[in-house]
Formats: C-alpha cells, structure tokens, sequence
C-alpha cells in the first residue's frame, strides 16, 4: 500500500556561481518534530527518504508580468487538474514546467531558527538562469527583500502508524516534485500556502474522483485494490483552519483502523467519508456520513452523536432540457463578456475624465495664482490712491475755487457796469454764479437766468430814463451800422 504525502519546503540560500546559466540555492526539506499536519518523520527516515531528492524536478507555473517594469508577476500553485494519458485513461497532470533539479541527495544542516538551533534535512540544487530567467529574477527578489519563499514537496510512502492523533511515516519514502507557490501578494494571485492550495484547485465534487485517479495513475503497474486507499487522507494537509479542526475531533473518535476524508464543508455540517480495512487490509466500509457543528469564535465543536449516513444525489434530464441550460450559460456568458467590455469602457472613460479634472485642478491652481498675484497689484494701486487722494482732492478744490472766482469776476463787473451791485451780492445772485461753474444742465441753466437778469436790467434802465434825448450821429459811411457780434458784450458795452 502505497501513500502520497506533502511537506514545506523553504528555499534557505542562494549561492553565487561563475556559471551564468545556473543560480545554487539550498532548501530545507523537513525537520524531525511533528508537522502542522499532525505527522512525525524521524532522522532515520527522512535521511534515508532524502537519498531519492537527487535529481528530482523543482516545477513552477510562472505568471508573467501585467505591465512592464510592475511588480505583478507571480507564481502559481501546483496547478492540477484531470485530463487523459495517451491511452484515453483519465489521470492527474499539472500545469507546471521544470526550472531547476536538486543536485544532491538529503543531508543533515543545523540551522537557527527563531534563536535556537534545530536539526533539519536540506538538498543542494540548481535553478536554470538563462532558461528562466524572468521565474529566477522573481525568487532573487523575494529572497534578496527576505521574503520567504515557500514551495511544496509531496513523497510516496507506505509504512506509518497512528498513535495518540499522530501519524508516523516509516522507511521506505520517495521524494518525487517540488513546487515552488506564490510567497507574496502580487497582481491577480495571493499566496498560496504549500499543500492547502493544491486540493483547492479542484471543485468539491471533483475531489473525490481526483484522489482515486492519483491513486491509479501513480501505481499503475500494481492493479491491486489496496492501492486505492493510499491517498484518502492527502486533504487532510489542504484545509483552512475549520477543516483542520474538524478533522482533528472526527479522528479522535477512530480507531486506529479507520480513516476519514473531509469531502464538503459548510456553515453548520460537513460531510466526511469515513471507511475501515480489516486486518488482512480487505475494505470492510466505505461510506460518507453527515455531522453538524458549531463554532464559537476559534472553538469549533463536531456532534458526534449527529452522524447520519448520506449519499450524493444526481436527477436525470432530458437532452434539450440540457441543451437548454447549455444555450441560457452561453447568452449569460456572452453577456457577462459584454459588461465587462462596457465596464473596461467606462474604466477608460474614467480614466479621460480624472486626466480632464487634473488637468483643469491644474488651470485652477495656475489661475489662482494669477489671481494672488493680480489681487496684491491691486491691493498696492488702492494703497497708492489713497496716498495720493489728499492731494487729488486739493488740486479739485482749488480748480473749483478758480473757476468760482474768474465767474465772479465776470458777473461782478457785468452788474456793476449796470450799477447793480446790490443785485449782484444777492443770496440769489451769488448761488447762481456757484452753479454757472458746473457743466452740467443745471450750471447752463444758471448762466442763462444770469444773462437774463442783465437783459432786463438794461431794458428796465432805457424804460426808466427821464429825458427823451435824440442824439443823432450821422455816418459819413454806411458801413458797421449794424453789430456783427451776437453776445452779449458786443450788443451791450461801450
């Protein structure tokens, strides 16, 4: 009988190489205490195992960058899936290519981990540069930045033994492939955690079919029926946390010849598969039962006394009711393509539209500026007004005082040559001659009440002339005997 089981490995050291088609490097394959998964490989064993690491592949699924120069690449996890030998017969392979092969056997290392000393097997090997140069930049940069780079070792066995909860792997164990997992969160893939993520890749109702088919496709030379059980407890090393809990209270309450494989789990029930071989390793049962649980914060509880024996359940559909559903997943699929196009496009649109408003955030902080700077211009020409209004309003007053005094001037002379110089220094008279200054409507008005009050003035003095005295002049030209001049002065003075 013949068992498959996974280990960490951690890519320990990177040597320097005068060849530049090849990078060194050193893993530690395993150490001899009891494992995360409950299982205990001893010195012995593991060294005596670790002869068969020479020459076995390191695999990887690398993922390109998604831009240029972007910290995106990756790489993926094992990457298994079901598909057809050449024969047509369905086996397990993996999208993974070779990047490197270890160069030696396993060897005893003391290393130091979290200050104390501790024994290990490690394996020298070398990474293929030039061939892969783009994967080995990636694991020198992960190491270089100490990020640890985690990988994944499955090796093949057959002898064990469970006491107290603990499985112990006994001579004789065969390494066979390493892959190296994702070690940090980059572009599209998280880290994938050695062993969890490779069961992972498969749907739940595929994981039971997958572990018989590994079963028949690495003992193909053996068709022995023993031969099938050798991997129903390989997902005991691919659960989360509540998986891992739920197993270890199921098979406490085993015995030692019964073995149990989580197939589902949900919120409040699991279903396991639960099966038992006899002492001349005959299966006796194979069945899957249904438990419900409870969770508590990080306490999980399993009701045992829950267990009800279930089976899987599948309809019968006609041909067109299938092709039906098959036509509705193509339409629903076409049209999640189309919403992604559209969401692309209005990615982009967004995109345009941030490039718009940083652009106009940039006029904006431009015109602000200018604006400072035009309001502090200003600021500086209103503080050099209101300097020089004192002075301005000086120069008004005494422009205005001028103009007042030449129209004195004027109209006193024009009152007095009428002998009205009472009339003259009339409140009337002297608002008048304030007005006559302005240019406006009201000071043409003014000018023109003053000249009438002359007019009259004369008018009245020629009415009022007591002598009725004729003086004849006679011209011995007949030439200026009318006035030209139509103002005032030329018809009115001497």
């Amino acid at each position: 009988m013949t068992k498959k089981h996974k280990l960490n490995l951690v890519l320990n050291e990177i040597k320097q190489s005068d060849d530049p088609t090849i990078i060194p490097c050193t893993f530690i394959v395993l150490d001899y205490d009891k494992s995360g998964n409950n299982v205990i490989v001893s010195k012995d064993v593991a060294l005596e195992g670790g002869k068969t690491l020479i020459n076995k592949p390191i695999v990887a699924k690398y993922n390109e960058v998604e831009e240029i120069n972007t910290k995106t690449d990756n790489f993926g996890s094992h990457e298994q899936y079901l598909g057809e030998d050449r024969y047509g017969n369905l086996t397990v392979k993996a999208d993974t290519v070779p990047i490197g092969v270890f160069t030696t056997e396993g060897y005893e290392l003391v290393v130091n981990i979290n200050g104390e000393d501790k024994e290990v097997m490690a394996a020298d090997a070398v990474l293929w540069r030039t061939r892969f140069s783009d994967a080995c930049d990636l694991l020198l940069e992960w190491y270089e930045s100490g990020i640890t780079i985690n990988t994944s070792c499955e090796y093949l066995y057959s002898n064990y033994s469970f006491q107290d909860g603990i499985e112990y792997h006994y001579s004789p164990i065969y390494f066979e492939g390493h892959a190296v997992l994702a070690s940090e969160n980059r572009g599209s893939q998280e880290i994938v955690l050695p062993a969890y993520e490779s069961s992972r890749l498969l749907s739940f109702n595929e994981i039971s079919k997958f572990n018989k088919l590994v079963a028949q496709a690495i003992n193909q030379e053996s068709k022995e029926e023993k031969n099938m059980k050798f991997l129903k407890k390989i997902n005991e090393l691919s659960h989360s946390d509540i998986r891992s809990l739920l197993y270890k209270q199921l098979d406490e309450s085993l015995t030692q010849s019964e073995y149990s494989w989580i197939s589902e789990v949900y919120d409040s029930y699991f279903v396991a598969n639960l099966y038992k071989y006899d002492e001349n390793d005959n299966l006796e049962y194979d069945k899957y039962f249904k438990f419900t649980y409870s969770k508590n914060e990080d306490v999980v509880s399993v009701d045992l006394d829950s267990k009800v024996e279930v089976m899987v359940k599948r309809d019968w559909v006609e041909v067109s009711q299938f092709e039906t559903v098959q036509n509705e997943l193509t339409e629903k699929n076409a049209k999640v393509e189309e919403l992604s196009t559209q969401l692309n496009s209005k990615d982009n649109k967004i995109s345009e539209l941030e490039t718009q408003v940083n652009s106009i955030t940039t006029e904006k902080a431009e015109i602000e500026v200018k604006f400072n700077e035009t309001t502090e211009k200003l600021t500086q020409l209103n503080s050099q007004v209101e300097a020089l209004k004192p002075f301005k309003d000086q120069v008004e007053l005494e422009k205005v005082e001028k103009a007042l005094n030449e129209k004195k001037e004027f109209y006193s002379a024009k009152f007095k040559a009428l002998n009205a110089v009472d009339k003259f220094d009339s409140e009337e008279v002297q608002e008048l001659v304030k007005k006559s200054i302005n240019e406006t409507d009201e000071g043409k008005q003014a000018i023109l009440q003053l000249n009438t009050m002359l007019v009259e003035m004369v008018v009245v003095e020629k009415e009022t002339n007591p002598e009725d005295t004729v003086i004849r002049e006679l011209s011995s030209k007949r030439e200026n005997l009318i006035p030209t001049g139509d103002d005032f002065e030329s018809r009115y003075s001497n």
